[in-house]
């Protein structure tokens, strides 16, 4: 396929499904960053702190809730563009792999009240260097804070 050619019917039809298979973001990656309520939004390292930690107050489960919603929301827009965009093949490949890696991190939270995932993961705690601790406290707290301006 020439490199800027626009998606098939077909080629969309094959990402598309893709999406929907049982199991498909096994393996793919969280995306490092993605901007969310018009904020960069460093998603790895969110996702890598909260299933690192080791306990959950009530106010925690509602974050992670919030963050949930939000993440679906992301993640039901890029369907909605790859579906219905006119956009080159390339273009779709990318929205599939972002579409797919907000679908693992929505899977990594939606588990996070398994003991043994929180005691596996707490175990290559090593492995994410560099993260910055709280990111996701601070994102929550400025979207909570963005959302009772709204009302």
């Amino acid at each position: 396929m020439e490199n800027g050619a626009k998606i098939t019917d077909n080629q969309r039809n094959v990402l598309l499904n893709r999406l929907h298979r049982p199991l498909f973001w096994v393996g793919e990656h969280v995306p490092r960053e993605i901007e969310m309520e018009g904020k960069n939004v460093k998603l790895h390292e969110i996702i890598w702190e909260i299933i690192n930690k080791t306990s959950f107050s009530t106010k925690d489960i509602e974050n992670i809730e919030l963050f949930l919603s939000l993440l679906r929301e992301k993640e039901h827009e890029y369907e909605r563009a790859l579906e219905h965009n006119y956009i080159s093949y390339e273009e779709a490949r990318n929205l599939f792999s972002q579409t797919a890696g907000i679908m693992r991190a929505i899977m990594d939270l939606v588990k996070i009240e398994e003991e043994t995932k929180r005691k596996n993961v707490q175990d290559t705690k090593h492995i994410c260097e560099g993260v910055e601790e709280k990111e996701w406290e601070h994102f929550v707290k400025d979207i909570r804070k963005d959302r009772n301006r709204e009302k």
